[in-house]
């Protein structure tokens, strides 16, 4: 393409959070990028008089997306970057005979959330919140109950892009993993050192502690429930960054309300929990407000990456097809 013109219509406030100062002018220098001034979201006017004369629109959380309104005011669009994650609302009748790609920088936010999961379990297996609880009412003993990461077992539920990232993680601490995902094949499990586990059930009955990294569709809804969570033993943890609705919430209550299980959950369902729910009290539990991928400069320059790849010839990272969406979050 001889000349590129690339529209970013991401605000301010968040574009100071995605890209860097080195970034944007690496961006500068692969065409004429048009910036919004604007420090709030922008309405879809707005966003369509930067891209009416683009080639690349670069969007990200909150602002307006490659739906129709936005593609029958741009026909020159040729690539939409995602600085985010999930494309899935992007795609539709609307695509039909446009040549353009949608490309996801969902693997520059699975570095993160596999790093902040990571973290939960090993602080979860030495049991960090129960001591740091105790030692505040007196001196308290070491918890009895306490492992090192790299003696346990770990049950990896997805074997999605963060999936993956946090097998080759918890490998390098010496952890034993197992994988469900049906997808997943046995060569490619023993290409990430890590054991396949064709019946879930008995995966959560195997691991100290268990971690879903699957994306919410029919097939994955409540797909941990009360089978499973039973068959957790004792003092087991689990840790859930993926999508609330991937866990049965009342099984997992009933199971957390025995004491038995600690959870980790930085997604839930309803998001966020309702004022009242147990998930807000239980000592068992730590809640947090889905921060586990939230905004960062290795995703504004994945997309500035994909930008450049895409016009060497290349295709973006992550570009997914509406055949590919089933198996994405």
């Amino acid at each position: 393409m001889a000349a590129c013109k690339i529209g970013v219509v991401i605000h301010t406030k968040l574009r100071d959070n995605l890209f860097t100062t080195e970034d944007m002018e690496r961006l500068e220098k692969l065409g004429e990028v048009v910036w919004t001034g604007s420090p709030e979201p922008l309405p879809v006017d707005e966003a369509t008089a930067i891209l009416a004369d683009c080639d690349v629109g670069i969007g990200s959380w909150g602002t307006p997306g490659p739906k129709e309104e936005v593609l029958s005011e741009c026909p020159k669009l040729r690539l939409w970057v995602h600085a985010a994650g999930s494309v899935k609302k992007f795609f539709g009748p609307h695509l039909k005979d446009r040549d353009i790609l949608i490309a996801s920088c969902a693997p520059a936010i699975a570095k993160n959330v596999a790093e902040f999961t990571l973290g939960l379990m090993i602080v979860g297996l030495k049991r960090t919140p129960q001591n740091a609880g105790a030692n505040r009412s007196g001196k308290a003993g070491k918890p009895e109950n306490s492992r090192p990461l790299g003696s346990s077992a770990i049950g990896v539920v997805g074997a999605s892009q963060v999936g993956r990232r946090v097998v080759k993680l918890l490998r390098s601490f010496g952890a034993s993993v197992l994988v469900y995902d049906p997808y997943l094949t046995a060569d490619e499990a023993s290409e990430l050192d890590a054991e396949k586990a064709d019946d879930l059930t008995e995966l959560c009955r195997r691991c100290h502690a268990v971690t879903l990294h699957t994306p919410a569709t029919p097939e994955t809804d409540k797909m941990i429930g009360a089978e499973q969570l039973q068959a957790m033993a004792d003092d087991a943890i689990l840790v859930n960054t993926a999508r609330g609705k991937c866990v049965d919430e009342q099984a997992l209550i009933a199971e957390l309300e025995k004491g038995r299980l600690f959870a980790f959950l930085d997604v839930t369902d309803p998001e966020p929990a309702a004022d009242d729910s147990p998930l807000r009290k239980l000592g068992n539990v730590v809640l947090t407000s889905h921060i586990a991928g939230n905004a960062d400069v290795k995703i504004g320059r994945q997309a500035v990456d994909d930008i450049e790849r895409w016009l060497n010839g290349k295709r973006p990272l992550m570009a997914p097809t509406q055949g590919e969406l089933h198996r994405l979050a």
